[in-house]
């Protein structure tokens, strides 16, 4: 690994690594239900001034049905990027195959990185012009589920939260739609959905706060528990760009959510 802290437990769960270039995100706030505009979401929450903004969805896409001249219309509408308005919150845009003007059911968090000079008491790990800080002034996700799951075909989570996961078959699709992980067989070219079944390493954060313990606990002046090994926080390290391909992440979790929709006509 990088210069940097690694902590391992030997408990089964994966070792902690904090190198340069990792992230603590702060929590904003979550969203869901109808848009504010066609194609597009408005979410309104204090940011902090030069602070990196990004959007962990839910719910990133909305398959809507409805009649247009006498036709079916079967319409995912889906989320494509994120525009900051200010220090006052963001915009989730979107669009759809038929450039209709429809109103999308969304869900998400907003995160946002903070800048260095916010931080004033934590741990600073730099080997380079980027560096790790995890701050007392972060309102920081911690892990509240990690272990080893079979789902034969859908599964609720075990504990609320933004679930991750790491798995190896090509031959299913994973999603989540808010409550629980969904897996279908995508070799199946027929008309229904075909549940499929697959193990999976899976990890689940939520907004909950770190507890003392074993290894390393960091408090603020008020006495409060911001950081801790035993409870850990959720760390930013790069993003995916998802495509028809697998992709390998190596020894990483990716977000368990849909990206995208098949429609098949009857």
């Amino acid at each position: 690994m990088p210069e940097g802290i690694l902590i391992d437990y030997n408990d089964g769960r994966p070792a902690m690594a904090i190198t340069a270039g990792l992230r603590a995100p702060s929590f904003c706030t979550s969203f869901a239900g109808y848009g504010t505009g066609a194609n597009q979401f408005q979410v309104n929450t204090p940011l902090t001034s030069g602070s990196t903004v990004f959007v962990l969805p839910t719910r990133p896409v909305d398959i809507q049905e409805f009649a247009d001249n006498q036709t079916w219309i079967v319409l995912p509408i889906y989320m494509t990027s994120v525009t900051r308005n200010g220090d006052n919150g963001v915009t989730v845009n979107g669009t759809n195959r038929g450039n209709y003007q429809r109103i999308p059911n969304w869900a998400g968090t907003v995160f946002e990185i903070l800048p260095a000079a916010t931080y004033n008491e934590g741990l600073l790990v730099s080997n380079s012009t980027d560096f790790t800080a995890i701050s007392n002034q972060a309102r920081l996700m911690t892990c509240a589920y990690v272990g080893t799951v079979t789902v034969n075909g859908s599964m609720a989570l075990p504990v609320s939260g933004i679930p991750f996961g790491k798995w190896n078959n090509n031959n299913v699709s994973v999603g989540f739609d808010g409550a629980n992980i969904i897996v279908r067989d995508i070799n199946y070219s027929g008309l229904d959905d075909v549940s499929a079944s697959v193990t999976m390493e899976l990890v689940i954060f939520n907004n909950t706060a770190p507890v003392a313990g074993d290894g390393i606990t960091m408090t603020n002046s008020a006495g409060q528990v911001t950081f801790s090994t035993v409870k850990r926080p959720f760390v930013y390290d790069q993003q995916l760009t998802v495509t028809d391909n697998n992709q390998y992440i190596g020894d990483k979790y990716c977000q368990i959510v849909f990206t995208g929709a098949q429609s098949r006509r009857v």
